[in-house]
C-alpha cells in the first residue's frame, strides 16, 4: 500500500534543500519552496508537470512520466533537461489529502553529500530492485538498490562487478526476455521493456517478478542508458487469482441461489451498484434493467406505497447519519409476467475504510408462497371467527376467569349489547350468590385437570338488567392464542321452559275458535299495518334529498329513487331503467365510470361497508358523501345499497375554517409580541417565531414543540425561577395574572418583560397556558431616567422650600429682634402679627419639604399646628382659651393653602386678642370639611362679640383688610355673625 503522509508538513518540506513535488503524473499538487525558487514559479498558480520542461525536450520525458505513472514503491531514473539541466529524480507512489499520488524529489546530476545520504535512504529502504544501466562509456550498472539481495539473491557488489548476472539471476540463458545492453535494446527497439515473468533460482521456488524498463537520452536524443524496476508480484498475482476465484464462487452462488443480491447506495445519488443475474430466475427482469433505474421496485409495487416509502426514507437517513443498522421489510410487486410477487428485503449496511455506509447489500427472497399462505390462514382465521359469532350457541372463551372472546348468541342471553362491555372482565362476577364459589371451583378443577369432559353444571347467572337467568353450561380445557383457556358453552335454560310454557299455552289457545279468529284479525291488521308502512316508507324514499340506489352482483340496479334518475340524467344524458347497467347507457365516459364505481362495489360485495366523499362539476363545483352497504339474504349478499347526500356547504364551512386557520396561524407567527403555551408538565405545546428568538436569546437554547421548557443558562437562577413558577401555578388553578420580570441576554444586557398569564380550558379544566409577553425595556429605561430626573428635582425642590422657610424664619427673627427695641404696645403688637404671618407662611414651606410631594400639604395637620403655635405665641394658658378641633382629613395644594392659613391666622389672633379681655376664659372651636369639593373652614368663639355697627367687610382693621383681600384671592365666600357677649361665627367656604 502507499503510505500515507495525509497530514503533511508543509514547513518541514520547505525547509529542506532538495525539490520535493506530489502530482499524478501531469498534475502537480504541491511543489516545495525549494523547488518554486528553482524553477522559478508563483505560488498562487497551478502548474502541469510538463510546465517544467523545455517545449523541444517535452517529447523525451513521456517514457519517464509513464514509469512514474506504473510504480508502487521507489523508483531510481534520470530525467532530462529539466530548464536546460541535467537533474535525477527518487519516485514513489504515496497517499495526500485522501488521493493517490506520486512524490518525485529532483537533484543535481553531481550529487552533493547530502544527495548521496538520500541515494543510500533510497537504496536501503525500497522494497523493489532499483537500476540503472548505463550505455554511455562501457555497459554497466551504475547503480541498483539493495533490495537485489532479496530478490535476486545477489548483492549490489556482485551485480556491480559483473552486471551480466543481472540478466543471468532472472532467467536461462535460452530465453532472453529483456535487454541489459546498448546493442541488445537498439535490436528489440524496448519490446520487452514491460514483461512478467517466472524466474527459478537455484533450489527456491519459483517467483513470478515483473521488470519494467524505460530508455534514458540526452538532449541530442542518443540512447545514454536505461532505467528499470524489479518487483515480486508473487503475493499480489496469488491475490488476485484468489480474487478471481472468490468472485467466481460470488457469481456460481448467486447465480444458484433463490434470492437476488444487490448492492445500493443512496449517496451521492441513489444507484444500483450490483445485481446478482438470477434476478432473471426470480423477476424475470435481466440485471441492467435494475442497473438502469434506481426506483425499479418502487415502480412496480402493487400495494403498500406508504409502507415502502418509509423504509426508503430511513435507510437514506441511516446513510447520511451513518446510522449502522439492519433493515427487515416487505413488499408486493408485479415481476416482467405481470404476475403479483410478494419479496423480504433484508438490508446489511456495509462500511468503508472510514468506518461510514459505504452501500447496502439487499439480499431480496420470494416469499409469494409463504404470503398466500399468511394471508390464506387470515382468511380461514376470520371465516371460522365470523362462523362461531353467528353461531345460535352461545359460549364464551376465557383465561383464568377473564373474557377473551364471546359470540353474539351469549350477548343475546345476558342481553349485552356490545362485546366489549364484556371482553376483559371478570366472568365470575355475572354469577349470582352462591353459585359464583360454585364455578370457581369449576374453574380450578379444569386448570388442575386440563379436562377436555364436557360437564353438564346449572348456575344462576344475572343479565344486564340484574334479571336472573337459568344457564345450563358445558366447560372445557383448550389452546387459544397459545394461552390455556377455558371454552365454556352457555345454554338458556330459563328461554327454553318459557317457550315450552308458551307452547302448552299456544296449544290451548289454538283449540279456541274465537281466538283463532281474533289471531286472523290480528293477522290481517298486520298486513294492512305492514302495507301502510310500505307506501309510508317508500314515500320517505321517493322524497328524501339523497340519492338512493341497489345493484346486484351483475351490477344491475335492482331500484332506485327520482334524485338519482334525475342525477343520471342530468350528468349523462340517458334514463335509467330497473334490471339495466347504468355503463351499458353510456356512449362517453364509460370507461372512467367502470373505473371508479366497479372496484367500490366489488369491495361492498366482499363484505366490507364503505364511505367516500365524491366530487361533481356540473354548473358548480358539488360534493356528496357516499354509503355503500352489503345487504344480506340467508346470510350471502345479493345487492348492496348506495346513498349519497350533499355535504357542499360543509365543505366550504371547512374550507372556511382552514383558511381562518390559516390567518390565525400568520397573525400568531407575525405578531410583536412573543406568544406561547405550556400544558401542565411543562412541554411547549406552542410558540411564535418572537418567542424562538427570546428564549434563544436569554436561555441560549432552541426551542421545539414538546420540548420540557428548561431555562438553560437562568436554570440557576432561584428568584427568576420562583417568580415564573408562582405566576404559572397561579395560571393553572385559574386565575389570570401579569407582572414584569428582568433577566439578561447573551450579550449581558437587562430585558425587562412584561408578561401575561391566561388559563385555557377543556371540559371545564385548565388544560394549558397561554403567555403573552412584550419587551418593555425601553420603557423602563426612560422610567428610569425619569425617576433619576424626579428625583433631582425633589432635591432642588426641597432645598428651595427649605431655603424659602428659613429665609422667613430670618425675617421672624428679625421682627423679634426688633420688638426687643421697641416700647409702645401697640407697634409690638403689630410687630408680633407680623412676625405671625411670617411663622404662617413659613410652616407651609416647611411641610411641603418634609413631605414627599412638593405640590399638595396635609392641610388637615398643619391648621392644627399653626392654631397651637399662634395661641403659645400671645402666652396664654389652657385654663384661659381652650381649644376644640373638629378636622376632617383635608389635602390643600401651595396656590389654596397659604392663603387659607394666613386668613385663620388672622381670624385666630383677632379672637385671642378682641374676644377675651381681662381675665374672661372661653372657648374658641375650629372646624374644617370637606364636601362636594368644598373646604369649610368654621371659626368660633364664646367671646366679648363684636360691637353693633361693624362692618366686617369694610373694616379699617388691618387683619380684617387681609382677610378680604385673601377671600377675594381663593375665591371663597365669607359669612359672618356675632352677638355681643355671646361671640363670634366666622365661616370661610372655597372650591378646590
Amino acid at each position: 500500500m502507499p503510505k500515507q503522509i495525509k497530514n503533511i508538513d508543509t514547513d518541514t518540506l520547505n525547509s529542506m534543500p532538495i525539490t520535493v513535488i506530489l502530482h499524478n503524473g501531469e498534475i502537480i499538487f504541491y511543489i516545495n519552496k525549494f523547488g518554486k525558487n528553482k524553477f522559478k514559479l508563483k505560488t498562487e498558480k497551478n502548474y502541469l508537470l510538463k510546465d517544467l520542461i523545455n517545449e523541444a525536450d517535452a517529447q523525451l520525458i513521456t517514457p519517464v512520466l509513464n514509469t512514474v505513472k506504473s510504480i508502487e514503491r521507489g523508483l531510481m531514473c534520470s530525467i532530462s533537461e529539466f530548464k536546460k539541466e541535467t537533474l535525477k529524480s527518487y519516485s514513489e507512489s504515496v497517499w495526500f489529502n485522501d488521493k493517490k499520488c506520486i512524490q518525485t524529489i529532483i537533484f543535481n546530476e553531481g550529487l552533493n553529500s547530502e544527495s548521496s545520504d538520500l541515494l543510500d535512504i533510497i537504496s536501503t529502504n525500497s522494497q523493489d530492485v532499483i537500476f540503472h544501466i548505463d550505455f554511455s562509456s562501457v555497459n554497466k550498472i551504475k547503480f541498483i538498490s539493495e533490495s537485489s539481495k532479496k530478490i535476486l539473491g545477489l548483492s549490489p557488489k556482485e551485480l556491480y562487478e559483473d552486471f551480466r548476472k543481472l540478466k543471468q539471476s532472472i532467467v536461462p540463458k535460452d530465453r532472453p526476455l529483456f535487454a541489459i545492453t546498448k546493442q541488445e535494446y537498439l535490436k528489440r527497439k524496448g519490446d520487452s521493456k514491460n514483461a512478467v515473468i517466472r524466474v527459478r533460482q537455484g533450489l527456491k521456488k519459483n517467483k513470478l517478478i515483473e521488470i519494467a524498463t524505460n530508455p534514458v537520452f540526452n538532449r541530442d536524443k542518443a540512447l545514454t542508458g536505461i532505467t528499470g524496476t524489479i518487483r515480486d508480484i508473487s503475493s499480489s498475482v496469488e491475490t488476485e487469482t484468489l480474487l478471481l476465484e472468490t468472485k467466481n464462487k460470488f457469481d456460481l452462488i448467486t447465480n444458484n441461489a433463490n434470492d437476488i443480491i444487490a448492492f445500493f447506495t443512496y449517496l451521492p445519488e441513489p444507484s444500483y451498484l450490483y445485481v446478482s443475474p438470477n434476478i432473471k430466475n426470480v423477476l424475470g427482469y435481466q440485471p441492467e434493467e435494475l442497473l438502469k433505474q434506481k426506483t425499479f421496485f418502487s415502480d412496480r409495487l402493487l400495494s403498500g406505497h406508504e409502507n415502502f416509502n418509509h423504509f426508503v426514507e430511513l435507510l437514506r437517513t441511516n446513510q447520511r447519519k451513518g446510522i449502522k443498522k439492519n433493515v427487515l421489510f416487505s413488499f408486493n410487486m408485479q415481476n416482467k409476467a405481470g404476475e403479483s410477487v410478494w419479496l423480504e428485503n433484508n438490508l446489511v449496511p456495509i462500511l468503508n475504510v472510514k468506518g461510514k455506509i459505504d452501500f447496502y447489500i439487499n439480499i431480496l427472497r420470494d416469499i409469494t408462497e409463504q404470503k398466500e399462505a399468511e394471508l390464506e390462514l387470515e382468511n380461514q382465521y376470520i371465516n371460522y371467527r365470523n362462523l362461531l359469532d353467528s353461531s345460535p350457541v352461545a359460549y364464551m372463551i376465557h383465561h383464568q376467569g377473564i373474557c377473551l372472546y364471546l359470540n353474539q348468541a351469549l350477548l343475546k342471553v345476558l342481553k349485552y349489547k356490545s362485546k366489549s362491555d364484556l371482553l376483559g372482565k371478570f366472568v365470575i362476577d355475572l354469577f349470582d350468590g352462591p353459585d359464583r364459589k360454585k364455578a370457581l371451583n369449576r374453574i380450578k378443577e379444569i386448570y388442575t385437570n386440563k379436562s377436555t369432559s364436557d360437564k353438564l353444571s346449572n348456575y344462576n347467572v344475572r343479565d344486564k338488567n340484574g334479571n336472573l337467568v337459568e344457564v345450563e353450561i358445558r366447560s372445557v380445557f383448550i389452546k387459544f392464542n397459545n394461552k390455556d383457556c377455558v371454552i365454556s358453552i352457555v345454554d338458556n335454560i330459563s328461554e327454553k321452559r318459557q317457550k315450552e310454557k308458551e307452547k302448552v299455552k299456544a296449544q290451548v289457545t289454538a283449540l279456541a275458535n274465537i281466538k283463532l279468529q281474533k289471531e286472523i284479525a290480528e293477522r290481517l291488521e298486520a298486513e294492512k299495518s305492514l302495507r301502510e308502512k310500505t307506501g309510508h316508507l317508500s314515500a320517505v324514499f321517493e322524497s328524501s334529498t339523497h340519492l338512493i340506489w341497489t345493484v346486484n352482483r351483475k351490477f344491475e340496479l335492482t331500484s332506485f329513487n327520482q334524485n338519482f334518475y334525475k342525477k343520471i340524467k342530468d350528468n349523462f344524458g340517458v334514463r335509467i331503467k330497473l334490471g339495466t347497467r347504468v355503463e351499458d347507457l353510456l356512449s362517453s365516459h364509460k370507461e372512467k365510470y367502470i373505473n371508479y364505481w366497479h372496484p367500490r362495489y366489488i369491495e361492498t360485495f366482499s363484505g366490507k361497508k364503505i364511505e367516500f366523499e365524491k366530487e361533481d362539476l356540473i354548473e358548480s363545483k358539488l360534493y356528496r358523501k357516499v354509503f355503500i352497504n352489503p345487504v344480506y339474504n340467508n346470510d350471502q349478499i345479493d345487492e348492496i345499497s348506495c346513498m349519497a347526500y350533499d355535504i357542499t356547504e360543509s365543505k366550504i364551512y371547512e374550507q372556511k375554517l382552514m383558511n381562518q386557520s390559516g390567518k390565525l396561524s400568520a397573525i400568531f407567527d407575525s405578531s410583536h409580541h412573543y406568544i406561547w403555551t405550556i400544558d401542565r408538565e411543562g412541554r411547549l405545546t406552542s410558540f411564535n417565531r418572537n418567542y424562538y428568538d427570546l428564549v434563544t436569546a436569554i436561555y441560549n437554547t432552541k426551542p421545539f414543540l414538546g420540548l420540557m421548557l428548561n431555562r438553560g443558562v437562568l436554570s440557576n437562577d432561584k428568584e427568576y425561577n420562583d417568580l415564573l413558577k408562582f405566576h404559572y401555578e397561579k395560571a393553572f388553578s385559574g386565575v389570570a395574572n401579569s407582572f414584569e420580570i428582568e433577566t439578561r441576554d447573551k450579550d449581558f444586557k437587562n430585558i425587562y418583560l412584561e408578561v401575561f398569564f391566561n388559563p385555557i380550558y377543556q371540559n371545564n379544566m385548565v388544560t394549558e397556558v397561554s403567555g403573552i409577553a412584550h419587551n418593555i425595556t425601553e420603557k423602563k429605561l426612560v422610567q428610569q431616567r425619569i425617576e433619576i430626573s424626579l428625583k433631582e428635582k425633589e432635591v432642588l425642590l426641597k432645598e428651595v422650600h427649605h431655603r424659602v422657610k428659613n429665609n422667613m424664619q430670618v425675617i421672624s427673627s428679625i421682627l423679634n429682634l426688633q420688638s426687643s427695641y421697641v416700647s409702645d404696645a401697640y407697634a409690638l403688637s403689630l410687630l408680633k402679627e407680623s412676625q405671625n404671618r411670617i411663622k404662617t407662611m413659613a410652616y407651609i414651606h416647611e411641610s411641603l419639604y418634609q413631605n414627599k410631594s412638593f405640590t399638595s400639604v396635609n392641610f388637615s395637620e398643619y391648621v392644627e399646628t399653626l392654631i397651637k403655635n399662634i395661641i403659645q405665641s400671645y402666652s396664654h394658658s389652657a385654663d384661659k382659651i381652650k381649644m376644640r378641633f373638629n378636622i376632617e382629613p383635608v389635602i390643600l395644594s401651595l396656590d389654596s393653602s397659604i392663603p387659607a392659613g394666613l386668613i385663620i391666622n388672622e381670624l385666630v389672633t383677632n379672637s385671642i386678642k378682641h374676644a377675651f379681655p381681662g381675665h374672661k376664659t372661653g372657648v374658641i372651636t375650629f372646624n374644617l370639611s370637606y364636601k362636594n369639593n368644598y373646604v369649610i373652614l368654621v371659626l368660633k368663639d364664646n367671646g366679648t362679640g363684636f360691637a353693633p355697627g361693624i362692618d366686617f367687610a369694610n373694616s379699617h382693621s388691618l387683619g380684617l383688610q387681609l382677610v378680604n383681600t385673601l377671600i377675594e384671592q381663593l375665591g371663597a365666600k365669607l359669612r359672618f355673625k356675632s352677638q355681643k357677649d355671646k361671640g363670634t361665627e366666622v365661616s370661610v367656604s372655597f372650591k378646590v
